[in-house]
């Protein structure tokens, strides 16, 4: 469940740290976004997109990827400070991130959200990422299955059928077939 906050000021990435565990937490344009922890489908879909992704970064030596929701400051005052499901990094982009800890205001050139249905509308946050300089973001609902595939300049993109084949032009070489992306074989 998303919930935001009525707050006095606007929250800052740096006062996270002091808020309770076991909640995720965002911040949109000053705004403090509780969200619930997910739920079992949700991480399992996470881990196999992270897991495909990952796989496939690793041989290719094409960057890091990134799951478990890492914060990115994508703006400054009022911050937004948003966090991925999965996140990938270029090796020339990671190279730009610098102290590893915390949180980086270095946008990551993919961003994938795994939508949950107590959060109904991402057009916001996908709005926020490719505003900030993230290449591509996907939307990854596991109850339509579907995949719908944004970025600067294009209209999205949609797979919905199992077999269709996933390819990511921010990674070069990387495909996968739709079912893949749901932990299917």
């Amino acid at each position: 469940m998303s919930m935001r906050t009525g707050t006095r000021k606007p929250w800052t990435a740096e006062e996270l740290d002091r808020l309770p565990e076991g909640w995720r937490y965002e911040i949109d344009e000053g705004e403090l976004v509780i969200m619930a922890p997910a739920g079992w489908r949700h991480g399992k879909v996470t881990a196999a997109i992270a897991r495909l992704l990952g796989n496939f970064v690793v041989a290719s030596r094409s960057g890091e990827v990134l799951a478990g929701e890492p914060g990115f400051l994508l703006r400054r005052s009022p911050d937004v400070l948003r966090a991925p499901d999965v996140a990938f990094y270029s090796a020339e982009r990671k190279a730009r991130v610098g102290d590893e800890r915390g949180f980086t205001a270095v946008p990551p050139d993919l961003a994938v959200e795994v939508h949950d249905p107590s959060e109904p509308d991402l057009s916001r946050k996908v709005r926020q990422y490719l505003e900030a300089g993230v290449r591509a973001v996907w939307v990854v609902d596991p109850e339509a299955r579907t995949l719908t595939r944004h970025a600067p300049g294009e209209e999205p993109r949609i797979w919905s059928a199992p077999e269709a084949v996933v390819e990511e032009p921010v990674l070069p070489g990387f495909a996968c077939r739709l079912a893949e992306l749901f932990g299917e074989p």
